[in-house]
């Protein structure tokens, strides 16, 4: 299950609207509803009641006008389309009480694709509001995490994978959505989950840390360490992969655990007050630069 959250600067309701109404496929007879006076058939008044309540706003530049998300399923071939549609609807209920329980929401199920999902337009504020809602990144990453559990545990006949949860970490490197769409596309591993699978075989075979030093050097790679972040480099790229980044910093601290591996010296050597100071400065940018444009306001794919 994949949940999508895109930011949109002007209120382009009547056209996310007609795009969301459109012929979904079959068993996609009825809307998701929630804070409107509509049954969510006719998307004209749908339409009438975000504008209404978008009018409460006041005007700021780059602020968010709606919100366009997507709930996305794997293919569900053993279930009935209107079954799975059900449980979508389901569990819009339940992502929207945490991520929007006082906003306007309305959406419809597609199954258009092999992966069935539901389109939700989410206003700006809440009802009759001045205010616009603002979620922090962390606070989203919960509320993904936490409609995931409430899947598992509510909807058990639903196919998934685990996403947001913390076991995925153990399972799989992280994925940015252009990565993941290459995949897709090209039915091939990225070089990302190629070197995640070399170094997880690696780690696999070595007795301790210096003999998963002399695995990596075997397959090109160089184990390097920084602080607290430790990783590999490959060498025919010169590009670094962070262990956390491929999941696989547990697997590493099992070596230094249970088979006794030691920690390879920080060949780093340390910084003076000046560069110090330069690299916490740069560290503070780059902090801003992500809360001003976090990562859940993607371009749309969908």
């Amino acid at each position: 299950m994949i949940i999508k959250s895109m930011s949109r600067k002007t209120p382009t309701f009547a056209q996310l609207a007609s795009y969301i109404g459109r012929e979904p496929g079959p068993a996609s007879g009825t809307s998701f509803v929630r804070n409107l006076y509509a049954d969510g058939r006719d998307t004209a008044p749908i339409v009438a009641q975000f504008l209404d309540n978008y009018r409460y706003l006041p005007e700021r530049k780059g602020g968010n006008a709606l919100y366009h998300e997507v709930i996305v399923l794997e293919p569900q071939p053993h279930l009935a389309a209107d079954t799975v549609e059900t449980a979508l609807h389901a569990l819009a209920e339940k992502y929207c009480q945490q991520r929007a329980p006082h906003q306007l929401a309305w959406g419809r199920v597609h199954h258009d694709t092999e992966f069935p999902h539901i389109h939700l337009m989410i206003s700006a504020n809440s009802v009759r509001s001045d205010r616009r809602v603002r979620m922090e990144r962390s606070i989203f990453a919960h509320v993904q995490r936490d409609l995931e559990r409430w899947r598992a545990e509510n909807l058990p006949q639903l196919k998934a994978r685990v996403i947001y949860g913390h076991e995925h970490e153990k399972q799989s490197p992280r994925q940015p959505c252009r990565e993941g769409e290459m995949v897709r596309r090209t039915k091939k591993p990225s070089r990302k989950q190629q070197v995640y699978q070399q170094v997880q075989e690696a780690i696999g075979l070595a007795s301790d840390r210096s003999d998963l030093i002399k695995l990596l050097n075997q397959n090109d790679f160089e184990l390097y360490e920084r602080g607290k972040t430790i990783g590999v480099i490959d060498r025919g790229t010169g590009k670094r992969y962070r262990l956390q980044t491929l999941g696989l910093s547990d697997a590493l601290l099992a070596i230094d655990l249970v088979r006794g591996g030691r920690t390879v010296p920080n060949e780093n050597p340390p910084l003076d007050a000046r560069a110090q100071q330069i690299l916490r400065r740069r560290m503070g940018v780059a902090a801003r630069e992500q809360l001003v444009d976090p990562e859940r306001d993607l371009p749309e794919r969908f």
